[in-house]
Parts: C-alpha cells; sequence; structure tokens
C-alpha cells in the first residue's frame, strides 16, 4: 500500500479503528479468559502486552505514514504549560491523598511487584493513547485546515475507545459517564497539544493519572475511593480550560487565514 493511496484522515482512522480493536480484545480476554475485571489492580499483570501490541501500531503508522515530529516530537513552547497549572494542581492533591495512604500500609513483595508493573503499564498507556489521539488523529485532521474539527475528531475517538471496556466488564449503566469524561479529557488534550506544540507533557499527565488512580487500588485502606472521588474535581476545570483555549486557537487560526489570503493577494497584484 503506497503512503499516498490514502488521505491522513482516513489513515488516522484507520489506525485508530486497529488501535481500538486490540483494546476490545485485550479487554475481553482479560475478563473472559482471566476473570479480571477493569479496574482491578491485577489487570496490569495482564494489560503490560496489549499495551506493547498498541503502540506498536502506533510505530508503524507514524514511520510510514507520518514523522515523530509530525505528530508531537517537536519543540516546546514552555510558556503555554501555564494552561496545565490548574490540571497538574488537581493531580499533585491525588498524589498526596496517595502517599498518605501509602506510607501507612506494610507491603509484601507481590504487592510491590504489582506497583512496577502498574508504573510500566500506564506508562505505556500515556504514550500509546497520546501518540495515537493527541499525535496521529489530531495532526491528521489539521491537514484539512479545520482545525476546531480536528480537535473534535480526536476527542471524539479517544471518548470511543474507552467504550471498550464494557468488554473488560464496565456496566453498561457506567458507560456514558465514562464517555463523558473523556470526551472533556480528550478536548482539552487536544487544545494543549495545540498550544505547547510538544506532546509529552501530555504524556506525563496521563501516566501519572493513570498510575495514582490504579496504584491507589492496590491500597487497603480506603485511599482508592478517595482519590478516585477526588479526581473529579478535574472536570469542571477541564470544561473551564477547554472552552478558554478552543475560543483562543480558533482566533488564532483565523488570523494565521486572513493573513494567508492577503499575502496570497499581494503576490498576485506583484
Amino acid at each position: 500500500m503506497s503512503s499516498t493511496s490514502f488521505s491522513k484522515p482516513k489513515i488516522a482512522i484507520l489506525a485508530a479503528c486497529l488501535y481500538t480493536a486490540v483494546m476490545g480484545i485485550g479487554m475481553f480476554y482479560m475478563k473472559n479468559f482471566k476473570g479480571i475485571t477493569y479496574g482491578e489492580p491485577e489487570m496490569m499483570n495482564i494489560f503490560w502486552f496489549v499495551m506493547i501490541l498498541v503502540n506498536a501500531i502506533n510505530v508503524f503508522f507514524v514511520n510510514r505514514f507520518f514523522s515523530w515530529q509530525e505528530v508531537g516530537f517537536r519543540k516546546l513552547k514552555t510558556k503555554q504549560l501555564l494552561w496545565f497549572v490548574p490540571l497538574f494542581a488537581v493531580l499533585i492533591a491525588m498524589w498526596v491523598l496517595f502517599w498518605k495512604g501509602f506510607a501507612s500500609v506494610p507491603f509484601n513483595a507481590a504487592q510491590w511487584r504489582l506497583f512496577a508493573v502498574a508504573g510500566f503499564t500506564t506508562f505505556l498507556v500515556g504514550v500509546g493513547e497520546e501518540v495515537m489521539y493527541r499525535g496521529i488523529v489530531l495532526h491528521a485532521f489539521l491537514t484539512t485546515q479545520r482545525v476546531w474539527w480536528a480537535m473534535l475528531v480526536s476527542a471524539i475517538g479517544f471518548s470511543l475507545l474507552h467504550s471498550v471496556n464494557v468488554f473488560g466488564g464496565v456496566a453498561l449503566t457506567n458507560s456514558p459517564v465514562q464517555l463523558i469524561a473523556t470526551f472533556l479529557f480528550g478536548c482539552v488534550f487536544a487544545a494543549l497539544m495545540l498550544k505547547l506544540n510538544n506532546i509529552w507533557p501530555l504524556i506525563i499527565f496521563h501516566w501519572l493519572w493513570d498510575f495514582v488512580l490504579f496504584a491507589s487500588g492496590i491500597l487497603s485502606n480506603g485511599v482508592g475511593e478517595t482519590v478516585s472521588v477526588s479526581s473529579v474535581i478535574i472536570i469542571p476545570i477541564e470544561i473551564i480550560v477547554s472552552i478558554l483555549l478552543w475560543l483562543q486557537i480558533k482566533k488564532e487560526h483565523n488570523l494565521i487565514q486572513e493573513q494567508g489570503s492577503i499575502s496570497t493577494m499581494q503576490k498576485v497584484r506583484d
């Protein structure tokens, strides 16, 4: 298949569908063959392999149809990190709660191993999902010159990815809540990708977020529930930051288009 056979948006859709399919198969296997439900810390003992597979999908598509610089591995606009401050404030609060519970509980070798596997797996989750949805999908649809559409497709794709969690045992009644939460997450992260110009801050945040949620569940002193409840605070923050960023990005995009039109008209006159 030639790299020019399909448009980049079509290639991105294919990549996202393959990514989602592998995740769904992994969830089904985990639940029906291993008896592990999504959200249980023990899922990390199974899911690290699935994450290696989906990251391999990313590597193939980036190397074949895009470039690592094109999907977000480029110079960071450090001043734009200020947009991340409200989100990191919530993340820090969650980690403080986690460390308080962590310090009060003795661990055996099996639990330490589970912490290590959770750290490795959630890192792969952060890399995989960010490269796919804020890297491949977002930047592929930016080629259409419709910036809001690109961000929206990226957020919808990221949300739909989490619909496969039903194969891992998530109740259908709980699925809409998770889809809405991940859609909001996708909205703010798509905008942050464009503002930051670099995908690494998104990967790191995603990794630390997922790890603290799963790792706190390993503790047996109720910390997992406390950390999970505290994470809800981020939802109104995501909504506010998303609205501000989307409006600013749209304004900047329109300005660039206007300047391009003026430049084109001047060349025609000359």
